[in-house]
C-alpha cells in the first residue's frame, strides 16, 4: 500500500494561511498564560516582601494592569485560536472528503471490494475527521509549547546561564522519556489490536457454527478460546495503560525536579536576583513543564493522524480531477488467461449481444473466472483486458461501466427491497422496479419488504434473483452472473435463463452453470466454455475440445 504523511495529506487540503493563524494564535496565548504565570508569581512575591518591610513608596499598580492585561490577552487568544482552528477543521473536512470521494471512483475493482462493510464510510468519516483534526489536537498545540519552551529557557539562560542550562539538560531528559512511553504504549495497543482481531475471529467463527459446536459438545471449548482471546486482548490494554501511567509519572517527576533545581540554584545566587524574581522563574518553569507534560497526549495524535493518513493513502493515490474519467469500454478479453487446475490457457473475447457459457465440474474455477474477467479476483498481468487496457489498471468506476458481476452470494444492503434495487437505477420507478422482479420470478415479493442484514430475511434462493434483478437495471454491456439458477425449481430456472437475453438485447451475458443445469437453456450459446482439465469450446453448437496456447 502506498504510504502518505498526515501533513502532506493536509497540505493538499487545509489552507496555508489558516494553519499558520492558527499556530500563531496558539503560541501567542501559551506565551501570555507563561508570561501570566511567572508576572503574578513576582507580582505576589513583591507584595508580601514590600508589606513586610513597611515600604510605602512602592506602586502595586502597574504590576496589577499587566497581570489583568495578560489574562484577558490570554483569554482572547484562546478564543480566537479556537475559532481558527475550527475553521480550518470544517474546510480540511469538506476538502479531503471531496477528493478522497472521488480517489474512490478511482480504486480498482479489487481494491473497492476490500472496502465493503462500512471500511469505506469509516474512512470518510473518522480518518478524514482525525487528520483534519492535526492542526486543532496537535500542530498548533505542539508548536507553543515547542516555542513557549525555548522562549522560557532562554530567559533562564539570560538570567543565570547555569540555570538554563540544567534546565535544558532536565527538558531533554523529559523529552526522551515522553518518547519511550510513547513507543511502549504503541507496541502494546497493536499487540491488543491483533488479539481483538482474534477475538472477533473466534467470536464470529463461534456465532456461526454455533449448532455444529453444540452437535459436538465443543461449546466448552470454544468458550475457553474466547475468554482466553479476551484475556489477551485485556492484557495488552492493561500495558498500554501501564506504560502511559509511567510515562506520565516520569514527566511529573522530572518537572519536580527541574523546578527545584531553579529554586536551589537562584536561591545559592542570592542577593544577586531578588526572592520575587526567583519565584518568577519558578513559575515560568511550571509553565514550561505544563505544556511538556501534554507532550504524551500530542505524540498520541500524531500517531493516530499518521495511521488514519496510511489508511486513506489508496484513495488519496486514486484521487483524480473532474473530468478526467476514462470514456467506458465495451468489451472484455481474456489473452492466454490459465485456467485453474489445468496447463491450457484460455483465449476469448466477450462483446456485443450473445450469450458466453462457462461450465465445469464443482472446484474447475468457474467463479474465479469470473472474478477475473470482472477485476476482482487476481490474474497475470495481461492476461484480462478491457478494451485493450489490463482490468487491474483500470479504476473501478471505468469497470463498472462496462462489467456488472452477480456473484454466488452477492451482497445485499440491510434494507428495503426496493432500496436494493434502486442502487443501481436511482431515477427507476415502481413501474420499472416491478418489472425487474417480475422478470426474475419474484412479482409477489412487495417492495417494502426488508431483506434483513446481508438479505438474511430471504431465502437463498431470492437473494440471488433480487442480485440479479439489481443487475438487470444497470443495463450493462457486459453481465456476469455466477449461477444465478443455483436452488431454484426447474420452472423458475428456466423462465429466468430464457428471460434475460430478451430483457438485455443489446447486453453480452456470461453465465455459470453446473454442468446439470445446462438443459434449462432454450437458446443456444454463441460460445461454450467448458472448464478442467481440457478446455472445450463450442461455437454454433458444434463443440471441440483444445488445449488454447497450451
Amino acid at each position: 500500500m502506498n504510504r502518505i504523511s498526515a501533513w502532506r495529506l493536509l497540505r493538499t487540503a487545509a489552507p496555508r494561511r489558516a494553519l499558520l493563524t492558527g499556530m500563531l494564535f496558539a503560541t501567542a496565548a501559551e506565551l501570555s498564560g507563561a508570561a501570566l504565570l511567572g508576572v503574578s508569581g513576582w507580582f505576589l512575591t513583591t507584595c508580601a516582601v514590600v508589606t513586610l518591610q513597611a515600604n510605602t513608596t512602592w506602586s502595586w499598580m502597574y504590576p496589577s494592569g499587566a497581570v489583568r492585561a495578560l489574562a484577558l490577552t490570554r483569554t482572547g487568544l484562546r478564543y480566537l485560536e479556537r475559532l481558527a482552528n475550527h475553521r480550518t477543521l470544517l474546510a480540511t473536512q469538506v476538502a479531503l472528503r471531496a477528493r478522497l470521494a472521488r480517489g474512490a471512483a478511482g480504486l480498482t475493482p479489487r481494491q473497492l471490494r476490500g472496502q465493503r462493510d462500512g471500511t469505506l464510510l469509516t474512512l470518510l468519516t473518522a480518518d478524514v475527521e482525525t487528520v483534519a483534526g492535526l492542526p486543532a489536537n496537535a500542530v498548533a498545540p505542539l508548536v507553543a509549547a515547542v516555542m513557549t519552551a525555548c522562549l522560557v529557557d532562554a530567559l533562564l539562560l539570560w538570567a543565570m546561564p547555569v540555570l538554563g542550562i540544567a534546565e535544558l539538560i532536565v527538558w531533554a531528559v523529559g523529552l526522551a522519556c515522553a518518547r519511550h512511553a510513547h513507543h511502549r504504549a504503541r507496541t502494546h495497543l497493536a499487540d491488543a489490536a491483533d488479539a481483538g482481531a482474534a477475538l472477533r475471529t473466534v467470536l464470529l467463527g463461534s456465532r456461526a457454527a454455533f449448532n455444529e459446536l453444540r452437535c459436538l459438545d465443543a461449546l466448552p471449548q470454544a468458550q475457553r478460546t474466547a475468554t482466553s482471546a479476551m484475556a489477551a486482548v485485556e492484557s495488552a490494554e492493561w500495558a498500554a495503560a501501564r506504560a502511559e501511567r509511567h510515562g506520565r509519572l516520569a514527566l511529573r517527576l522530572l518537572a519536580a525536579l527541574g523546578q527545584a533545581a531553579v529554586l536551589v540554584i537562584a536561591l545559592r545566587a542570592a542577593p544577586a536576583q531578588p526572592i520575587a524574581v526567583v519565584v518568577g522563574e519558578v513559575l515560568l518553569v511550571a509553565a514550561g513543564w505544563e505544556l511538556l507534560e501534554r507532550l504524551p497526549g500530542l505524540m498520541q495524535h500524531l500517531a493516530q493522524a499518521r495511521d488514519a493518513a496510511g489508511r486513506l493513502a489508496p484513495l488519496a493515490a486514486a484521487a483524480h480531477p473532474a473530468g478526467q474519467r476514462r470514456e467506458a469500454v465495451r468489451s472484455v478479453k481474456t489473452d492466454g488467461l490459465p485456467l485453474i487446475g489445468s496447463p491450457a490457457e484460455l483465449t476469448m473475447t466477450v462483446g456485443g449481444p450473445g450469450l458466453v457459457l462457462v461450465t465445469g465440474p464443482n472446484g474447475s474455477g468457474k467463479s474465479t473466472l469470473l472474478g477475473q474477467l470482472a477485476g476482482r479476483v487476481p490474474a497475470p498481468a495481461g492476461t484480462v483486458l478491457l478494451d485493450g487496457t489490463s482490468v487491474h489498471e483500470l479504476p473501478a468506476s471505468a469497470v463498472a461501466e462496462t462489467v456488472t458481476l452477480v456473484e454466488a452470494d452477492d451482497w445485499l444492503a440491510d434494507d428495503t427491497v426496493a432500496a436494493n434495487l434502486l442502487q443501481a437505477a436511482p431515477s427507476a420507478d415502481t413501474t420499472a422496479l416491478r418489472d425487474a422482479l417480475e422478470l426474475v420470478g419474484l412479482s409477489a415479493l412487495p417492495l417494502a419488504t426488508a431483506v434483513g442484514p446481508g438479505g438474511r430475511l430471504l431465502s437463498q434462493g431470492q437473494r440471488r434473483r433480487l442480485a440479479t434483478a439489481r443487475a438487470v437495471l444497470r443495463r450493462p454491456p457486459i453481465l456476469l452472473l455466477d449461477e444465478p439458477v443455483a436452488g431454484l425449481d426447474r420452472p423458475t430456472a428456466e423462465a429466468l435463463l430464457a428471460a434475460l437475453p430478451e430483457a438485455l438485447p443489446e447486453t453480452a451475458l456470461v453465465i455459470a452453470l453446473q454442468e446439470q443445469d445446462l438443459d434449462l437453456l432454450d437458446d443456444t450459446p454463441t460460445t461454450v466454455v467448458r472448464l478442467g482439465r481440457t478446455a472445450e469450446r463450442q461455437h454454433n453448437g458444434k463443440r471441440t475440445a483444445e488445449h488454447v496456447r497450451g
